[in-house]
């Protein structure tokens, strides 16, 4: 309760922080409410294997009643191909489908090694329960709640089925790549099915683009869905897409006017004519209905798409699994297909013997065909309303920051609280995950970098210059608010602060989990409508605390490929960064009905910042 005060401190008045301290006395105190929540919990955690996970996952995901493209699930660029040929799309792909059914092999033998910390209090290990959550899963919408179909793993010495999904012009086709009583298709094998695709998808008609609803909100999602399975051909289409091993979306190209806009910082690779930020578009979102938004399944975890012009990425559904999990995942899939030698045609015979793919075939009827037509609707305005940029800043990076014995996830924090103190003159509630991974079923927590230190080093950095009327000699002197000095010392507690911040999250001390779960037992334990929630979480403190209009991510990857996703909040920003050696790629997202925000504006503040600090840290006895 301490810590949630501080957090609160930079965001309210006096008069409000002092009204929130009185709250915090009353649900804390001896004989008040939070200490029979906090006997709840304690009750809670002697019955499961972690207390809070399922709490978490429904706050977070599963409660979620708006559309996932965008608002949930990130979307993440490779390094673009060169295809010359249509075999060439077909050959990468299927190297890349047989490298996830090898991974999967490894997970049904329960053989994945376990990870452990390599920092602050290194050796321990870490829970690897999401990992095992990623191929075979699958979100399922609900009116009021979604849930998870989870695949179980085979047993020992069993033989499982699997099959992948291809999409491919809003069609779906269903290739089975291993079966218990024929074994598992080679490389070429698969090759063939996907060379059938892709000549067979542009010659159909009546396409029924039933993608397109996994992108509408949860509840009109969740009754479509009830309403298709009651015909028992597309029950068993969804039952072949959810169960799948994973998508993989044969995607058109985007337009390069598509997104058109001056890119701020380096230009970083490029498919044809086509900037990353364009490219980052169709990995998020697809492009819309018109393009490639109706060629994907969104509540899929692992969708894989490729680009006919040689663009390559991920749309990945975030409720199983955090991006380390994925990437992880993904770029070890990706290295296994670059590694193989450059291979001939595909023989004329192979997969004669086998039957070509499942084109799943829909029964819709009026009523579908209008939720398709008002779920197109949804997405195209979301897409329209995007507002990302993909930004190189290539002055530093972590070199640089370690030089000045600083965390580099530290520095970029605090970058981005100048950044937005710049805009704003003020701090904002600020999201930042931390993987809570040393726990089971441990996700992460939130590390909370608007804190009141923070707030004094950027309003230091922030002040303007005053001159004077003193000459000496024939130079007019300019003097600063606050000296260089007085910023450097204030600089070094925030430094000191955030870090401890972090490492308070990583080893279970954050508050956001805790004040979670002190709110679901308050629900558990007075379940009537009739009773209210503690005035803890009905003040507006509560609701600033966690309106998170400034939503981060250290996205790490071993290869030249990032990761970004769209604002929490309507006039909030989404910034996901990938710290390299000498530069640091982001992903700045916000929405263009924002009257405040702007990705260009918040770009160029941070490039301010990010060089004042070099200053700063530059300067005689700076480090």
């Amino acid at each position: 309760m301490q810590k949630y005060i501080k957090t609160l401190q930079p965001l309210l008045s006096e008069d409000e922080h002092e009204k929130i301290k009185k709250i915090v006395e009353k649900f804390a105190g001896e004989g008040g409410l939070g200490r029979k929540l906090q006997l709840y919990l304690l009750a809670r955690r002697e019955k499961l294997d972690n207390w809070a996970y399922e709490y978490w996952l429904k706050d977070l995901y599963l409660n979620y009643r708006e559309p996932i493209v965008i608002n949930s699930n990130p979307g993440m660029v490779f390094p673009p191909r060169k295809f010359t040929t249509i075999l060439d799309v077909a050959r990468f792909t299927a190297r890349l489908i047989d490298a996830a059914l090898s991974h999967k092999d490894i997970l049904n033998r329960k053989a994945l090694p376990i990870e452990r910390a390599t920092s602050r209090e290194p050796g321990q290990p870490l829970c690897m329960a999401q990992y095992y959550r990623i191929l075979g899963c699958c979100r399922l919408p609900g009116k009021v709640t979604d849930s998870q179909y989870v695949a179980e793993l085979p047993n020992d010495n069993e033989q499982a089925s699997e099959h992948v999904v291809i999409v491919c012009r809003n069609q779906q086709y269903c290739v089975p790549i291993q079966a218990g009583d024929r074994g598992r298709l080679n490389e070429d094998e698969i090759c063939a099915q996907l060379l059938y695709i892709l000549d067979d998808a542009p010659c159909q008609s009546n396409i029924t683009p039933v993608g397109i609803l996994t992108g509408w909100k949860r509840a009109l999602w969740a009754e479509a869905r009830e309403d298709l399975m009651r015909d028992e051909k597309n029950r068993r289409n969804l039952e072949l897409i959810e169960k799948s091993l994973l998508i993989v979306c044969l995607d058109e190209a985007l337009p390069a006017s598509f997104n058109c806009r001056l890119q701020k910082g380096g230009k970083g690779f490029m498919a044809g004519n086509r900037d990353e930020s364009n490219l980052a578009h169709q990995m998020i979102h697809g492009g819309g209905f018109q393009f490639n938004s109706a060629n994907r399944w969104f509540d899929k975890t692992v969708q894989l798409i490729i680009s006919g012009d040689g663009a390559c990425g991920l749309c990945y559904e975030h409720s199983m699994a955090e991006g380390v999990a994925v990437i992880q995942l993904i770029e070890n899939l990706w290295k296994q297909a670059e590694l193989l030698p450059t291979a001939s045609e595909v023989p004329s015979n192979v997969g004669s013997h086998l039957p070509p793919p499942e084109k799943l075939e829909w029964f819709l009827e009026a009523t579908d065909l209008k939720r398709i037509e008002d779920a197109s609707q949804v997405v195209d305005n979301l897409v329209k309303d995007l507002d990302f940029q993909v930004f190189r800043f290539t002055g530093y990076g972590k070199d640089f920051m370690k030089s000045c014995k600083v965390s580099p996830d530290v520095f970029v924090q605090l970058a981005l609280q100048l950044a937005y103190y710049k805009l704003y003159g003020k701090l904002t509630a600020t999201y930042e995950s931390a993987s809570t991974r040393r726990f089971l079923l441990g996700r992460v927590d939130c590390i909370r970098s608007a804190t009141p230190e923070a707030l004094e080093w950027v309003m230091a950095m922030s002040q303007p210059k005053e001159e004077t009327d003193y000459d000496i000699g024939n130079k007019k002197v300019t003097f600063h608010l606050v000296s260089d000095d007085r910023k450097y010392e204030l600089w070094c507690e925030a430094v000191k602060v955030q870090t401890k911040e972090m490492v308070d999250n990583i080893l279970g001390h954050g508050i956001d989990i805790h004040l979670l779960g002190l709110r679901e037992a308050a629900k558990d334990t007075c379940p009537t409508a009739a009773t209210p929630l503690p005035e803890l979480f009905t003040d507006p403190s509560y609701r600033l605390a966690n309106k998170f209009l400034l939503s981060t991510s250290q996205v790490s990857t071993s290869t030249n490929s990032f990761m970004g996703y769209g604002p929490v909040e309507p006039d909030g920003y989404g910034a996901s960064y990938n710290i390299k050696t000498d530069h640091i790629i982001f992903c700045l997202s916000a929405f263009w009905s924002s009257e405040v925000t702007s990705t260009s504006r918040f770009a160029q503040s941070l490039e301010e910042s990010l060089n004042a600090m070099q200053v700063l840290l530059n300067r005689p006895n700076g480090t």
